[in-house]
């Protein structure tokens, strides 16, 4: 049972990763609920259900973390009538009680705090304990008011950032939610934020026991309305915030009227409405009867009071004309299904990945079939299922589909587990997508794929090796590259030479293995990595899979010759959390790093857990300068911070 509850694991894992931090889903809604269903059977306690959405560092970017006054958690779901009527017979509300159905919005959950009417911190929602300090984002998302005035009390206002539908933002073709992350996550050139909107749905009152609007409200300035669900959402919109249309259920059929929410929702809301959605929420309204609810159940994942109900994915039925194989940087040649034009949610689609090989087998896919094209929570395609498979027997394959030879470099494609790939380890474009992946995780932000496709066919680049050890004279009579665009390459390699062991072996390419799994695995030294033998995990296995593969240990090895490893400091002997404000005397990326080994936390505002502000010109009048002045912290020049850390040399 355990081997069949690890594999599951594995898949969900990876399945949410997918969906979170990409734009290609590797299954649908409905196989990741059946998997759910399959685990939950197998394994009700499991440690997976304890999660809340996906923390993962490359979802927000080397920024602070805060922790939740109150955890930002998740809720049931539903996918039938039939499953939210058990919810409410479950519920055994008292007659009369009032529900409240809401969009549930498919963007990134945020939380704004607030301290005597003004702005402390945005944060994401993490996972759920822990989010990303995003509060660089506040002076540009119009949305997020700077002060407000219906209380005094510590209060945090949540909901959703997003980009809406009608965006004059160019997407590039990628998901919304994607394109959002990434404007929020970009380091400079930060006014394009003002596409992003936030869309706010609750009040929470950190101060309360709950964390509800019933125990902590203002008795200052006193608000029936603070005490219910509906009551907080004209609230908002009373005080400024950008809300969302709502529906107040009372006396009756409750499931009657759900249902005919439901009907409306997916005939026309879901499309109309400027924002994606995956679904709607519905909530009891009485906000004195949530905790209540909680306390009949245990509270770890998500909360009682309040249900998920997710709608079928939307549909189209279309004509496939072709299937292209992209290379990946582990050789697999992932297809691509290109498909007459179709329209849904809004949004004019024409492609949808295949993930794999054996999907491809799976649909018995050949031109002009006619396929089911749904979108992924209502967001990314996939193909569903082929229509035209009937009658075909189960090992039919259109070889004019499948590529004869690898699309880079020629090589005779080979099958790997449920992927057909490219053997040749020196292949031109695998060698180039390593590279890549290696340049992004390293945060080379002025390193393009075509400076490194230049260089790779001059003869002057083919190993991440390579990368460290190239000089200005290797550019001489290239095309494209003037002194400036050199200068910035080189210094841009530079600024990524000196890493601690945690980082390089996130860079390593090991999927899943981020600097959070590492951490869990007790793997903090190159020693550690090396010797890690554990395969009770999917991540430590995969981590072992990885060394016994042949060359990766030669790989790394050869790494080493040009990269710096610094030891970090044990989580336990942290110093406490710097706020840096003003240009730096190196690279702010080399400069974090740093401080981050010699047990600092770095943020990216001032708040209550600041204990320094290190700043290039102390008599400044930045925001964050004068948040630090009032709060009494202590503000500190680079020069002067660096000499007494011993750094001055960087």
């Amino acid at each position: 049972m355990k081997s069949d509850t690890n594999i599951i694991v594995t898949r969900l894992i990876e399945a949410r990763e997918a969906y979170y931090n990409t734009d290609k889903p590797i299954i649908g809604d409905a196989e990741f609920d059946a998997l759910e269903e399959d685990l939950r059977a197998l394994d009700p306690n499991h440690s997976y259900f304890s999660s809340v959405g996906i923390f993962n560092e490359s979802d927000i970017g080397n920024i602070g973390k805060i922790r939740h006054k109150v955890p930002m958690l998740s809720m049931g779901k539903a996918k039938k009538l039939e499953e939210v009527e058990k919810w409410l017979l479950r519920l055994n509300l008292a007659p009369g009680t009032a529900l409240t159905v809401q969009p549930k919005i498919d963007g990134l959950s945020a939380s704004l705090y607030y301290i005597e009417g003004r702005l402390v911190y945005a944060a994401t929602r993490g996972d759920g304990v822990v989010g990303g300090d995003i509060s660089h984002i506040a002076p540009f998302v119009d949305d997020i008011p700077p002060t407000i005035s219906f209380t005094y009390s510590s209060v945090e206002i949540r909901g959703e950032l997003h980009l809406p539908k009608d965006t004059d933002y160019d997407t590039r073709g990628k998901p919304l939610r994607n394109n959002c992350v990434g404007l929020i996550n970009r380091k400079d050139d930060r006014n394009d934020l003002h596409y992003v909107r936030f869309l706010a749905y609750q009040i929470v009152w950190p101060e309360s026991s709950g964390g509800n609007s019933v125990d902590g409200g203002d008795t200052r300035h006193p608000d029936e309305r603070l005490f219910s669900e509906s009551g907080t959402i004209d609230l908002l919109k009373e005080k400024g915030f950008y809300t969302f249309e709502k529906w107040k259920l009372t006396a009756g059929d409750l499931m009657r009227q759900i249902g005919e929410v439901y009907d409306e929702y997916i005939s026309r809301f879901r499309d109309e409405w400027n924002y994606e959605t995956d679904g709607l929420i519905i909530v009891v309204d009485n906000n004195h009867l949530h905790n209540e609810i909680d306390e009949r159940w245990v509270v770890d994942h998500h909360h009682h009071y309040a249900l998920a109900f997710k709608p079928p994915s939307q549909g189209a039925l279309t004509a496939l004309k072709n299937i292209i194989w992209q290379l990946s940087r582990q050789g697999n040649l992932t297809p691509v299904a290109v498909f007459e034009p179709v329209k849904m949610g809004g949004a004019t689609l024409g492609r949808a990945s295949l993930h794999n090989a054996d999907n491809v087998r799976r649909l018995k896919l050949s031109r002009g079939d006619n396929i089911l094209v749904e979108r992924a929570n209502d967001v990314i395609p996939y193909v569903r299922s082929n229509t035209s498979a009937d009658g075909r027997a189960d090992d039919f394959k259109d070889v004019s589909l499948w590529p004869e030879v690898c699309p880079s470099c020629a090589s005779i494609p080979v099958e790997r587990g449920v992927h057909i790939a490219c053997p040749n380890p020196e292949c031109r474009d695998r060698v180039l997508q390593s590279i890549l992946f290696w340049v992004r995780q390293a945060e080379m932000d002025q390193v393009a794929l075509k400076s490194l496709e230049a260089l790779y066919d001059a003869g002057k680049l083919r190993t991440i090796h390579n990368l460290y050890t190239l000089e200005a004279a290797d550019f001489d009579g290239m095309e494209g590259f003037g002194e400036k665009k050199i200068r910035n390459f080189l210094e841009q390699v530079a600024s990524a030479k000196v890493l601690t062991a945690p980082e390089l072996i996130s860079r390593l390419g090991i999927p899943m293995v981020q600097k959070k799994a590492l951490s869990r695995l007790g793997i903090s030294t190159l020693e550690d990595f090396l010797s890690f033998d554990d395969e009770s995990y999917v991540i430590g296995k995969r981590i072992v899979d990885w060394k016994a593969e042949p060359g990766n240990i030669e790989f790394l090895n050869q790494l080493l010759t040009v990269v710096e490893v610094r030891e970090t400091v044990p989580g336990s002997e942290r110093r406490g959390v710097l706020c840096l404000t003003g240009k730096a005397p190196v690279p702010r990326k080399t400069l974090v790093s740093a401080l981050e080994e010699k047990g600092w936390t770095v943020a990216g505002a001032v708040t209550k857990d600041t204990v320094k502000v290190v700043c290039d010109n102390s008599l400044g009048t930045s925001t964050k300068l004068k948040k630090a002045r009032d709060a009494g912290i202590e503000i500190v020049t680079y020069k002067d911070f660096l000499a007494e850390e011993g750094l001055d040399n960087l």
